[in-house]
């Protein structure tokens, strides 16, 4: 296939966001009326007495910002543990980190029904707490296993996450076991992933998680390109392997942990996202992951919409991402030799 600029897709997809973000704010389950939203900002009123106004600054707002930062983060880690494993099948949970979080979302609710903790803990939910800390402790697991002084093995570091992914899936169905009837609901709905959050207090997380990783993944894309030929040449041309390879763990790890603590494993983002962009830029990071964390904040966002729009109800946002993007990745592989990966 032929490839695109970069500017020019940049450009287009970012007017794409704009329009979507648009209409994030403006769709749901009441349409938004934008002149009484006016009304509403020019009275002096409190925001309690202001229905509309209150709706799109603490409900759409900060659901339509979780949603972007989500999809940036995800897009630009599967990005980045592409290149580190040197699979174009990984993803953001590729090292076990949805299946830490999940099963620590799981405990937070067990413990919160036998009465042992309180509903937060910092100004936090419970359920996100114990998301964010059992991710905490794969990543020092996987981290553990797989360095050593001297060298960073990608089969290790993806063999270790997938048997310790496998292990929290275990810790979730015993969990499961011993939860009531009607905690299991919203067990599962948790599981299942969605950026319905309301107020500030998540976007604040998720920026001083998602903006720093991402940045500062981004700046290796450089380093990606020389890696891609192979360590030895990579390193001849003075990249410090250990180096790169140590900081996308953390990185990409730290990154995956926060979005799932927040919003719960919403897949396919990771993977779907860097293969399409790669198809039509190319497969140089310098374009490929700051376009990937654009257009994977777009598509979040634009699945945001349909999961809230395409049914009465509203449909967990994990569903769509999943239903959008299988269809779209097994087209990619049709017409994909992916030659980028040989060797």
């Amino acid at each position: 296939m032929k490839t695109m600029s970069p500017i020019l897709l940049g450009l287009i997809a970012l007017g794409l966001t704009l329009l979507v973000v648009v209409l994030s704010l403006s769709l749901g389950a009441e349409p938004l009326d934008w002149k009484q939203v006016l009304e509403e900002w020019q009275s002096p009123d409190a925001l309690a007495d202001k229905p509309m106004l209150s709706v799109l600054v603490m409900l759409r707002l900060p659901r339509t910002l979780a949603a972007l930062l989500a999809g940036c983060g995800l897009a630009v880690a599967g990005c980045a543990f592409q290149a580190l494993l040197r699979n174009p099948l990984a993803t953001p949970y590729t090292l076990g980190v949805a299946s830490a979080s999940a099963f620590g979302a799981w405990m937070g609710f067990i413990l919160l029904d036998l009465g042992w903790v309180g509903g937060s803990l910092l100004g936090l939910p419970i359920r996100q707490v114990g998301a964010f800390a059992c991710a905490g402790v794969n990543v020092l697991l996987v981290y553990m296993l797989a360095v050593r002084p001297g060298r960073t093995s990608p089969a290790v570091l993806l063999l270790a996450g997938v048997a310790l992914g496998m292990l929290f899936n275990s810790g979730i169905l015993f969990t499961r076991y011993l939860a009531s009837p009607t905690r299991l609901v919203a067990m599962d709905r948790w599981l299942m992933g969605g950026v319905d959050v309301i107020g500030y207090n998540p976007i604040i997380i998720l920026a001083l998680g998602v903006i720093p990783c991402t940045l500062l993944l981004i700046l290796q894309a450089p380093k990606y390109d020389q890696f891609a030929f192979g360590e030895a040449l990579a390193q001849g041309r003075g990249i410090n392997i250990l180096q790169l390879q140590r900081l996308t763990f953390l990185l990409g790890s730290l990154l995956t942990a926060v979005i799932v603590s927040e919003v719960g494993p919403i897949g396919f983002i990771g993977l779907i996202i860097p293969h399409a962009v790669r198809t039509l830029t190319g497969p140089g990071h310098r374009h490929l992951m700051p376009l990937s964390a654009l257009i994977g904040a777009l598509f979040l966002c634009a699945s945001d919409i349909i999961a809230r729009t395409i049914l009465p109800g509203e449909t967990p946002i994990g569903i769509i991402t999943t239903l959008v993007g299988a269809p779209c990745f097994l087209y990619l592989l049709m017409g994909r030799k992916f030659t980028d990966w040989s060797g």
